[in-house]
C-alpha cells in the first residue's frame, strides 16, 4: 500500500512539474489558476463562484503516519471536456503557517462527470495539522 502511493505521488509530481511548463503566468511572473477555484477545509468563509468545476465534498482523513490527506469528489460543470484539472491541498497548522502541500489530478474529464479525488499529505508531521485550503486548476488544450 505504501509502494502504491509511492508512486502515485511520484506519478503526480511529474506530471504537476510537465504541465507546470505549459502554464499561464501574469504579468508579475506567478501562475494564474485558469478556471480554478479555493476553498477553506473548515465550515468557515466557503465560497462558490462560477467555475469549470464543482467541489461537491472533501474531508481530511488520518489513518497512520503514512496515511493522511485529503478525500472528496468534483464534478465537470462546463459542459465541455476537460483537458487538465488539478486539485492542490495547502495544509495548515493552528497558526494559519502552511506546512505542507498535496496535490492530485486527472485529465479528459468528461462533461457532467465526477471525479474523486484523494491528495495526500507527504509530510512528517501530521498531528501539527489543524485545517486545510483546496485549490483547483483548470486547463484546456
Amino acid at each position: 500500500m505504501k509502494r502504491r502511493r509511492l508512486l502515485v505521488a511520484s506519478g503526480t509530481v511529474l506530471t504537476l512539474t510537465i504541465a507546470g511548463c505549459s502554464g499561464d503566468t501574469d504579468g508579475d511572473g506567478r501562475e494564474r489558476s485558469i478556471g480554478g477555484d479555493r476553498e477553506s477545509g473548515s465550515d468557515e468563509g466557503e465560497g462558490e463562484s462560477e467555475q469549470d468545476v464543482e467541489l461537491l465534498d472533501h474531508e481530511l482523513y488520518n489513518e497512520g503516519q503514512f496515511d493522511v490527506g485529503v478525500s472528496g469528489t468534483l464534478e465537470n460543470v462546463s459542459g465541455e471536456e476537460l483537458s487538465y484539472v488539478a486539485v492542490e491541498i495547502f495544509f495548515l497548522d493552528s497558526d494559519g503557517t502552511q506546512i505542507d502541500e498535496g496535490l492530485d489530478n486527472t485529465t479528459d474529464l468528461a462533461p457532467e462527470r465526477r471525479w474523486e479525488f484523494d491528495a495526500m499529505y507527504l509530510g512528517d508531521e501530521a498531528d501539527r495539522i489543524d485545517t486545510y485550503e483546496i485549490e483547483t486548476d483548470v486547463s484546456n488544450f
